[in-house]
């Protein structure tokens, strides 16, 4: 997905994309099906190595919120209580949620918060963008209705760059537009091509 606008006061974090919905292989006339929803939840994991493309999230964490609403969630960095608390219906900017962080980690913790959406596995949130986690802030994630298909290998979680992990990619833009779905096809040439119901 394109990544969620991300505020903390004022300043904006580098925010990574990260392999959402990935397809073992597709085969020539085969099908495979993305089923989108605006199920939406907050993540957040620990980074065990420098983040940066080609990073895979490991175990991670989300709380499942509404923009709608404006959720707000609170984040404790504590060894002992790791994890979200303190679902509030209020908090964040329109069409927004936002992830509040304790002042109980330091920035070397490594923590991780972002978005997730229901991915591969059905009923499981799958990582689609992740920030570096500061304390003392308030994070509102504003989600993007935008989408690149592209070929490669890539893992679920995997943080990726479309504009460098292939020459080949289409955006897939619901962005004001009335239709609810898209049919994406693969010409033999590996170019993508895209029609919207």
């Amino acid at each position: 997905m394109e990544p969620p606008i991300v505020t903390n006061k004022g300043a904006n974090p580098e925010v990574y994309t990260n392999a959402w919905v990935t397809f073992s292989g597709v085969q020539p006339g085969g099908v495979d099906v993305v089923n989108y929803t605006d199920e939406t939840s907050a993540l957040w994991s620990r980074a065990t190595t420098a983040v940066a493309p080609g990073t895979t999230v490991g175990q991670y964490g989300t709380i499942l919120v509404d923009t709608a609403t404006q959720d707000s969630v609170t984040f404790i960095g504590s060894s002992q209580n790791t994890g979200f608390t303190n679902l509030v219906h209020s908090g964040a900017m329109t069409g927004s949620y936002a992830i509040i962080a304790n002042s109980d980690f330091d920035s070397s913790a490594g923590y991780l918060f972002g978005l997730a959406r229901p991915g591969n596995i059905p009923g499981i949130p799958s990582p689609v963008a992740t920030f570096l986690a500061e304390p003392n802030g308030t994070y509102n994630i504003t989600p993007v209705e935008k989408f690149y298909i592209a070929e490669g290998v890539y893992t679920p979680g995997s943080i990726i760059d479309v504009s460098t992990v292939s020459t080949v990619s289409l955006e897939i833009d619901f962005t004001c537009k009335s239709q609810v779905a898209s049919v994406v096809t693969q010409a033999s040439n590996g170019s993508f091509s895209a029609v919207y119901y």
